[in-house]
């Protein structure tokens, strides 16, 4: 299993995910959510003039906020400046359609979008929907190597329940996972293998070579120093953001009460009172304020809602020691990239950590 970085796409993102490279990191996934962060394919484009080796790729595209032609068109540009390096995940939407007060897209949706990408990106015919019309489209860029580099580009399904599972299966070159409902500290393994086997059982029913597959996930790292509590404030500031993230999901849609783990329920009220009463928004419009500072910051309460429990469970917190028999336990689970996601402003810190106190212990090669 290798490492990568999953960024929100902010000023200088460029060069901190080419400051990881030089530390042995070897992905870099952009967050491309248009309301909450700058333009993922311009922080692609930089990151590629960047780098050498970095595969650079979205953390998740999202049908409805880009067509595919324009998604196709987008990746490919990426893929002139670093031919071979790009790959273009693809995502029903959280976070993108939530900041839109819109829910994620139907799995059937879905599907479409990594179908008519993937035609396109090898030169073959898509329909186009507008309204009521339908045109049948394809890239004729010409010639093509002075706008567009089609060729070896991935394209890697966000999937965590079944029915998105088998899309990953049976149309992606790739499966990502963001480990939704598991304990990390404790299960993610367990469910990292399961849905792996369900993600291959749809590839081989349809045809398709089920072992040799690309396998992401996201990650909140954080090494606890000694005697430290996982609610300090350092590793608030560090984790806390991809904590908030069930929280941010319920103030979107309270129904999902009952589905949420049980820490998490039982924090809501307290949710309500600290976070969500303090917005100056109606009602109906709060996702416009919750998720302000996504994968960012905390916003003011939010540290009061979190709990220890929540924080282990939620991301890669713990000693060093714990840490990497999570990371050993997910590679031989099948997990082939572990994209670490932490906060603009902590980077380069969380680069750091990783490579002297995590990859040494995993006998990785990291680069002074």
């Amino acid at each position: 299993m290798d490492v990568g970085l999953v960024l929100m796409s902010y000023h200088g993102s460029w060069d901190d995910a080419a400051h990881a490279e030089q530390h042995g990191f070897t992905s870099v996934g952009f967050v491309d959510s248009p309301l909450i962060a700058g333009d993922a394919f311009v922080a692609m484009a930089l990151t590629a003039e960047r780098t050498s080796t970095l595969r650079v790729g979205t953390m998740l595209a999202v049908p409805g906020t880009r067509t595919a032609s324009a998604c196709a068109t987008a990746i490919a540009s990426v893929n002139r400046l670093a031919p071979g390096r790009v790959f273009l995940g693809v995502g029903a939407g959280n976070t993108a359609r939530a900041v839109m007060g819109l829910k994620s897209v139907p799995v059937s949706r879905l599907a479409d979008y990594v179908t008519a990408c993937r035609a396109l990106l090898d030169g073959e015919q898509s329909l186009h929907h507008e309204g009521d019309t339908s045109r049948a489209v394809r890239l004729c860029h010409m010639p093509e190597e002075r706008y567009v580099d089609r060729a070896g580009i991935p394209v890697y399904v966000a999937a965590d329940g079944p029915r998105a599972r088998r899309v990953a299966g049976e149309l992606g070159d790739g499966w990502i996972t963001t480990l939704q409902g598991a304990d990390v500290m404790v299960n993610s393994p367990e469910v990292v293998a399961i849905s792996l086997e369900a993600v291959r059982r749809a590839r081989a029913e349809s045809g398709r070579e089920p072992e040799d597959f690309p396998t992401m996930s996201s990650l909140g790292l954080c090494v606890l120093e000694e005697g430290e509590s996982p609610m300090s404030p350092r590793v608030l500031a560090r984790v806390g953001p991809i904590a908030m993230l069930p929280f941010h999901a319920y103030a979107d849609n309270p129904a999902i009460a009952d589905h949420l783990p049980a820490r998490i329920q039982d924090r809501l009220d307290l949710y309500e009172r600290k976070v969500l009463a303090r917005l100056e928004v109606p009602r109906d419009r709060l996702y416009q304020e919750t998720h302000r500072g996504h994968l960012s910051h905390l916003l003011p309460g939010e540290e009061e809602v979190l709990t220890e429990e929540i924080i282990t469970a939620s991301t890669l917190t713990g000693t060093a020691d714990e840490i990497v028999h999570v990371l050993r336990r997910l590679e031989a689970a099948g997990l082939r990239n572990a994209g670490l996601t932490p906060p603009p402003h902590l980077v380069r810190e969380t680069v750091k950590e990783y490579a002297e106190k995590i990859a040494p212990l995993l006998g990785s090669s990291v680069s002074p």
